[in-house]
């Protein structure tokens, strides 16, 4: 069953332009794991929101997701430090539409 990834971040002032040129990078690899099925990126239009930037991502399942996470989180990890980023990721199911 397909999973959604929601992962949010906190960008600091200053340093948007930055992560959004890293991020296309990071995107270019991640759409390339298996079980990646698609993704959108958003940015705040309040320049004062706590997070500032979301990736919505839906994976095949579970274990797919996993996987990619294990190959790319550290070096992403080490770049968020960088920038004085948070990022806050959790997987999710459909409750339900409307």
């Amino acid at each position: 069953m397909a999973v959604t990834l929601i992962n949010v971040f906190s960008v600091p002032k200053g340093k948007e332009d930055e992560f959004v040129k890293w991020w296309q990078d990071v995107k270019a690899s991640i759409t390339k794991q298996p079980g990646f099925r698609s993704g959108k990126f958003h940015r705040s239009i309040k320049p004062d929101s706590k997070f500032n930037f979301i990736n919505v991502a839906i994976w095949e399942n579970e274990e797919v997701y996993w996987k990619a996470y294990g190959t790319s989180v550290s070096p992403m990890k080490k770049k968020l430090e960088q920038l004085g980023v948070e990022m806050v990721p959790a997987l999710y199911d459909v409750a339900f539409e409307y």
